[in-house]
Formats: structure tokens, sequence, C-alpha cells
């Protein structure tokens, strides 16, 4: 059959179960026999639609994941996101994400959550990319600030997200079980990403927004799977209060007694190891690097008293993998629409000598990158984007390094960096009709950093 997902806002439910810590289904709702099925999952792929350096691509990503819906039943196969799929490639960033969306639709993706990244461009562009997405975008702890003031705020869903969960039925009749998927996206959200993106939202305790839709999730489904954006240890970026990861997540809720079976986690790009954490013997707790170059298998097994168990491993996906031709032809056609060449075909800047990168101080290359785009920002024929500091992070340069005579091209600058969103420039004030604008930075040395954030506000003082 058809694997189907309902959408499920706030139901209430006046039916209590006593089951055993690991098993959340009805008896009614048990296959008849022992089911086995699959969710898929990767997190943080950053737009990397194209085959790059270490990064392999969507396309045999694909084929990866097309080989396993042919080997085990496409019935029987779920394919999971944890966030951050858009902003990080120059080919998805000129596009504000559209060309991931379609690629995911292709792909026939189930279910995401949303990174922090989702909201670098906004709500407005948030809100069309995930109208255009085919799958549910689940969050329960992304709420509108209905009080003004996040202690009080309720439970309302923004327009972007989907629900605060859903829950998907898999497998084949007879032999169907119901998955339960909760999103959840870390609470430092506001605090790394400019301030317009998440104005009128507060992000509540991960913790106590899932409790909140627990008994409604563990009354409809067989397994119970949270979708996070936290990371998988603890620690934040030091904004003075504490930001708990998917591990102390899962003992949190089986200390709560509302165990999950498993966490597919993101956000802090964690190459898991083999067996993965299993919190307090119930929670499995799992993540796939970034950037596609990981995938997540969760195996997981529904027995007729409704015991759960799960399997993981990770798949490496090379990058000289074989290609689904499919995808690889939507990529392409994105990669190859004559605008897009134009732009990123620019000549911006000329080089006659040896520009090198430096990880731990100041760079040639980045030193030019920095010019090289300040000038062509502040001298073309657009005012709105003049720029009164551009900042490039030294540390963040991976590309070919550049030598002897070299032409700069705008693809080259912009995607020498690690993330498109790695090159920062500030607009001035009165672009922003006169309100506080931000830019985030890096302060880094090789193995190690501290993130900050920069303000800038309009000075109405006269001089």
């Amino acid at each position: 059959m058809t694997k189907k997902f309902n959408i499920l806002l706030s139901i209430f439910l006046l039916i209590s179960i006593i089951l055993p810590a690991a098993t959340f289904a009805k008896q009614e709702q048990l296959p008849p026999s022992t089911t086995t099925f699959t969710i898929l999952h990767h997190n943080d792929f950053h737009g990397q639609l194209e085959a790059s350096g270490s990064n392999p691509g969507i396309a045999k990503l694909a084929y990866v994941v097309n080989d396993i819906r042919t080997t085990e039943g496409s019935d029987n196969v779920l394919l999971v996101d944890a966030g951050d799929e858009m902003q990080g490639s120059l080919l998805s960033n000129i596009y504000q994400g559209e060309p991931v969306i379609d690629v995911y639709n292709n792909l026939g993706y189930d279910v995401a959550t949303l990174g922090n990244h989702e909201f670098d461009w906004g709500q407005t562009v948030l809100i069309s990319r995930t109208g255009e997405a085919m799958y549910p975008y689940v969050s329960a702890n992304i709420v509108l600030n209905d009080t003004g003031d996040c202690d009080t705020a309720g439970w309302g869903t923004p327009s972007f997200v989907a629900a605060p969960y859903v829950v998907q039925t898999v497998g084949t009749a007879p032999n169907e079980v119901t998955v339960g998927f909760i999103g959840v996206t870390s609470q430092e959200t506001p605090y790394i990403t400019i301030a317009a993106a998440t104005q009128g939202l507060c992000f509540k305790d991960p913790a106590a927004s899932i409790l909140n839709y627990y008994d409604e999730v563990a009354a409809l489904a067989d397994v119970m799977v949270v979708v996070s954006h936290l990371g998988f240890n603890d620690g934040g970026y030091g904004y003075g209060f504490d930001v708990y990861g998917d591990q102390t997540l899962a003992q949190m809720l089986i200390d709560a007694g509302k165990p999950v079976n498993l966490i597919i986690g993101g956000h802090s790009h964690t190459n898991v190891d083999v067996p993965p954490p299993l919190v307090g013997g119930v929670t499995t707790v799992v993540q796939a690097r970034y950037n596609g170059r990981q995938l997540g298998r969760a195996d997981i097994t529904v027995d007729t008293s409704g015991a759960v168990t799960v399997s993981w491993q990770k798949i490496d996906i090379s990058t000289s993998g074989l290609v689904d031709a499919a995808i690889q032809a939507i990529v392409d056609d994105y990669a190859n629409d004559p605008d897009y060449l134009a732009l990123v075909n620019q000549e911006i800047a000329y080089v006659q000598t040896d520009l090198l990168r430096n990880y731990n101080g100041d760079s040639m290359m980045a030193d030019f990158v920095d010019d090289a785009l300040y000038n062509q920002l502040n001298n073309d024929a657009e005012p709105l984007n003049d720029v009164d500091v551009f900042l490039v992070m030294d540390d963040e340069f991976n590309g070919d390094e550049l030598g002897g005579e070299s032409l700069l091209q705008f693809d080259h600058a912009a995607a020498d960096a690690h993330f498109g969103a790695s090159v920062f420039w500030v607009r001035r004030p009165t672009a922003f009709g006169g309100e506080q604008a931000m830019v985030e930075y890096w302060q880094v040395k090789r193995g190690g950093g501290k993130r900050g954030i920069v303000e800038i506000v309009e000075d109405t003082n006269d001089h």
C-alpha cells in the first residue's frame, strides 16, 4: 500500500494505557505478526546539491536511498531530514532554497523538521519554501508569540509548520505500523539568526514541548520518533543559558516517564559511533554528519506484544558512487539555467600572485575575496546592496587556492567558502528603514573557536 501521513493538530484522547517503558502501541493497533520497517535519515544538508570536493551531491545519496527502497519495498521505508536543508551552497542560496525543495519532493521525503538555518532568509521565504514542499515540516517547540512574552505564549503553530507532529503508516497490510514524528529546533535559533527572521516566534523548551503532545502521539503510534535539530551533545554558543543536546533530551523524557524509541538529530554534524547510544536502555540517539556525506539507517522491529527494537547503521555516501539519473537531471536543470550561469560567471577580479589560505591567521585569499566582493557590491547598479562592512572568515575557505595569474569569478569567490553564509556583509541600516541590522561572525582558530553577533544600529546622533 502507499505510505500515508496524517497531519495531526491537537487531539485530546480520553484513553490511558499502561505499557512497558519501551512500548507505546495499543493492542488493537499492533500488527498480527512481527514487523520490521526502515527509516532513512540525514541532516544539515546545507544545499549541497552538486558534487564538490568531499560532498557527494544529492544524486549519489538518492541512488542509495532508492536502492534500499527497491530492496526493502518502498512501502516499508520512510525518509527523514533533521533540519538545515537549504542554506549553504551557491546553487541553493541564489534560488533561496527552491532547488532543494524541488529535489526533496522528487526524492519523496516523508517528514522534516526545521533547523536554525531555515530562518536565514526570513519567514516570508520560509513560508514559500515549506508551502512548496510535498512533505510536512514538524515542530512542537516553535510557536507564535501570542502574548508578547515567550514565558506565557501558547501553542499556536506558525504557518510554515505543518503541525507539531505527524503520524505515518508504514508497511503492507495487514502488517502495518504507525510511526509518530515530533519535531524540535534549537532554542538558540533567535540568538544566532537576524532578529527579523524570528520576529513573533517563540522557541520553547524542547522536552516540555514534546511532553505537551506526547500522550496524543502515543495513543496513535506504535513507534515514537523525535526529529531534532538540537545537537548531539550539550552546549551551545555561549549566550548565557543552558542548551542541552539529544542524549540529555532522551534522558529527560525517560525521567518524565515518557520515553521515545528513537531521536534522529542534526545541528552538530556528528559522526556517531556504531552502535549508537541507547540512553536508559530505551532510546536510540543518532545523527548522520552533514552535506549529504552520510545516510543513517534505522531498522525498527515491532513485535506482536508492542515491544520495539531499533538497529542502526551509518552509510557513507561515496563521492565516486553511482548517480540517480532523474535527480541529477533536476540539479543540472538549475545549475545550467542561463540566468544563473550569467551571474556566477561574472568576472569580478584578477590576481597576479599566489593567494594562499591560512587557517590560523590573516589570509591573503580571504582579503582578496573581501576586497573584490566589496567593490563589486558598491559599484553595481543596485544601491540596496551597497555595504559599509564586508566580513570573510579566513578559516572557512575550502576551495582551491588561486595561484599565478588567475581570474576570479563570482562562483569561485562565493563557493570557496564552507557555506555561502560564511561570507557576510552588512547593508547600511537605512536599507532596513532605520531598523537594527545584524551579522553573524566567527572568531576561529583551527580546531575550535567562538561564535558571536555584531549588531549595527542606525546612528541618530548629530556629529
